[in-house]
Formats: C-alpha cells, sequence, structure tokens
C-alpha cells in the first residue's frame, strides 16, 4: 500500500511528469484499495470508486489527486462520498458533501442532526470547507457548527470531515499499517455517510 515515497510524484513540476507518476505510482494503489474500502462502507446500495483522472489539465500538474467512493456509478461530486487521496504533502481522508450536492438544504439539515455525533469524534479528526485547499483544523463542536453555517451561506464552500497525515511520518514506514489506519478511518466514518445517503 502506501509510502513515504508516493509523495515523490509532486517533485516533479511538469504535468506529463506528473501526471506520469500518478499513473504509476498511486492510481494502481488507489485500485487496489478500493475492493477493500468499499467492503469496509458496507452498505446495501452498491458504492462505486472513482479515480481523478485529471482529463481537465493541459497545462499546470495536478496540485492533489484522489479516489472517491459514492453511490453514483457516473460520478461523485453531487453525491455525499468518501475521499482517500495524496498533496504533496499530506494523505487524506475525507467524508464530504461538496459545494456542487444537489439537495444541499437536505444534506445541511442531515450534517446539522449529525453534528452531536461528529463533535465526539476523536481529536485526530480534522474539518475543512475546501476539498481543494489545505485548509483545515480540529474537529469541534464550535468548529462543526461554524463549518456547517459557513457551507449553509457560501454556495462555492464544502463541508468535510476526516483525518490527514503529513509526508514524512513514521506510519509511511510500514504500508500494511497505512492500509489499516485507512480502513479503520472509513469504518469511523461509515455510520455518517450511512445518514448522508439514506
Amino acid at each position: 500500500m502506501f509510502n513515504d515515497s508516493d509523495f515523490q510524484v509532486f517533485d516533479d513540476q511538469t504535468l506529463a511528469g506528473r501526471m506520469a507518476g500518478i499513473r504509476a505510482e498511486i492510481d494502481p494503489k488507489f485500485e487496489a484499495l478500493a475492493p477493500l474500502v468499499i467492503e469496509t462502507l458496507g452498505y446495501e446500495t452498491p458504492i462505486y470508486a472513482h479515480v481523478a483522472k485529471h482529463l481537465r489539465r493541459h497545462k499546470n500538474p495536478p496540485m492533489n489527486t484522489w479516489v472517491a467512493f459514492s453511490t453514483n456509478k457516473r460520478g461523485y461530486k453531487m453525491n455525499p462520498h468518501v475521499m482517500i487521496g495524496f498533496w504533496d504533502d499530506r494523505l487524506f481522508i475525507w467524508l464530504a458533501s461538496l459545494a456542487e450536492a444537489k439537495e444541499r438544504p437536505q444534506m445541511t439539515y442531515r450534517l446539522e442532526s449529525m453534528l452531536p455525533e461528529l463533535a465526539k469524534l476523536s481529536p485526530v479528526y480534522d474539518i475543512s470547507p475546501n476539498h481543494m485547499a489545505k485548509v483545515s483544523q480540529q474537529v469541534s463542536k464550535a468548529g462543526l457548527t461554524q463549518q456547517l453555517t459557513h457551507y449553509k451561506q457560501v454556495k462555492q464552500s464544502d463541508f468535510l470531515v476526516g483525518r490527514q497525515w503529513l509526508r514524512g511520518d513514521r506510519l509511511f514506514d510500514d504500508p500494511k499499517q497505512v492500509e489499516q489506519v485507512i480502513l479503520t478511518t472509513v469504518s469511523e466514518l461509515r455510520p455518517f455517510f450511512s445518514q448522508l445517503i439514506r
């Protein structure tokens, strides 16, 4: 599974070089991980894996890459999903409801009902209002409330809760341990994912 050398694909500053690295090094690991994540999510409705293709990239290399899991076979952005991916300096797992979410009022209602339980997550969890930026903060009741208010009021905002591990973390010394931590995190997020997609 993943190790610290996977981050090296982002050291290449060219579009062709970085895309080649992503396709050769990271995407096959996403593909191998996908069935394990789908099994861990274990929902009655079929779950589909969507590996980022970066098809709109023609000049600048992608800043991050990911695989997303949703109940929609054709895509994920309009649906609640679990996203696992890399920036140049971190591995992340997010439970996400994006700006593009359909039935957004219904999503905000469900998120609001989940806030008390989300606030009980371990402090190793983070929240973020933007899946395309590294900005985040430790999960807290106040932070969750503020982020949900932002999600309600700002059309282009996202609602993310999950975990991150920085490049160089000792976790990456043991790829099997990385896999286990990912699946444990997905399992912990599963009840919230289930509530969002019901």
